[in-house]
């Protein structure tokens, strides 16, 4: 039997669970389940944290990248880069919307976008939006992007699904793009108890533009004034407790970044934590790099340590793309795709569930 969990969403403290149990009855009470005051009120804490900028609140974080990807014009022929390591979502999203998506390599000791493989595509190719995908938790090189796609004239969106609270000297991760999005899927750093998402806007214009979209692209009630359009909200329920639980998200990325450091400094050998000991760094999972995952894999588990793989399949290896990449060959990505292994860290993880799990990485190998 696991002795120590991937992840528990139940370990909620008691006085947070009767917190949150009230809020739930309260909306229940009000009778407004959508677009409410909760859910304005979540909108302007995230914007606080945004650089004020406009925020929409969505259904998920999966509406929130095609919404995103809308707003920056991606249409039939449009070129967006991405990487093929982070779950398929971004290339989804833009094969539904009729885009080419162009792969771009990673760095291997980040597993983050190689700024120098998109700037290679750039020079060869056309690119009209870039997605970087702030995996794990970690910011790669954003700056550099940023400036990049400035010069080039190139939309940049930032997915910050998994970096919700993350900052590149006190700028907020988010706000070095013209869009951002997020997801508050329940296992996220700021994680509902259902689904939802939202959308971060550099301008009013770009905010409205994505309030409309999400909204069957209605200008005006039932004017469908923008092509593409669908319904996505996020409801009331969701809102009060994502803006709950905002309260606390600072100090529980710090917890899941020590845990996973702590991780880095048991390890030895030739393995690693694809991790970093500062504000970039606010550790949605832990994710070993090893030479011999199936291996670890199994030597943690006979010791009762939950393991996972995010993710195992690159985007160009996709059963259902396998027509869409041709012979797309992306060095780094395939190597780093071999090697990682998700190990546990969530906030509520025991001092002893922390020990067992840094013990056990300690002696791999």
């Amino acid at each position: 039997m696991t002795k120590v969990p991937l992840n528990d969403l139940g370990r909620l403290s008691s006085s947070l669970k009767s917190e949150l149990s009230d809020m739930i009855k309260n909306v229940v009470s009000s009778g407004w389940f959508l677009k409410g005051p909760h859910t304005e009120a979540l909108e302007t804490q995230i914007s606080d944290r945004f650089a004020n900028r406009p925020v929409i609140s969505v259904a998920n974080g999966t509406d929130a990248l095609y919404l995103a990807l809308l707003a920056a014009g991606v249409r039939s022929g449009k070129n967006v880069a991405t990487v093929a390591n982070a779950g398929g979502y971004t290339t989804g999203a833009v094969l539904r919307l009729g885009g080419n998506p162009i792969l771009i390599d990673i760095d291997q000791n980040t597993a983050q976008m190689s700024l120098e493989a998109l700037h290679h595509v750039i020079t060869k190719t056309t690119v009209d939006v870039v997605v970087v995908t702030h995996l794990y938790g970690l910011v790669g090189d954003i700056g550099g992007i940023s400036e990049l796609c400035g010069e080039r004239g190139i939309t940049l969106i930032e997915d910050c699904a998994q970096s919700f609270g993350a900052a590149v000297g006190n700028r907020p991760a988010g706000t070095f793009g013209d869009i951002a999005t997020t997801s508050f899927y329940p296992t996220k750093n700021l994680g509902g108890f259902g689904d939802g998402g939202a959308v971060i806007c550099k301008t009013e214009a770009i905010g409205g533009c994505v309030a409309e979209l999400a909204q069957y692209g209605w200008g005006n009630r039932y004017s469908i004034e923008r092509p593409f359009g669908i319904n996505s909200r996020l409801d009331e329920i969701q809102a009060a407790i994502l803006s709950r639980l905002m309260q606390e998200l600072d100090e529980k990325n710090d917890r899941r970044r020590s845990i996973i450091n702590h991780f880095q400094s048991a390890i030895s050998h030739d393995r690693y934590m694809i991790c970093e000991d500062s504000e970039r760094f606010v550790g949605h999972l832990a994710v070993l790099v090893t030479p011999n995952r199936e291996v670890d894999q199994s030597i943690l588990n006979k010791n009762g340590i939950a393991t996972a793989i995010h993710y195992p399949i690159a985007d160009h290896h996709q059963l259902a793309w396998q027509n869409q990449f041709g012979d797309c060959s992306l060095s780094e990505t395939e190597w780093l795709n071999s090697r990682i292994l998700t190990v546990p860290c969530f906030p509520e993880m025991t001092e002893n569930e922390i020990e067992i799990v840094a013990s056990a990485l300690g002696k791999l190998g």
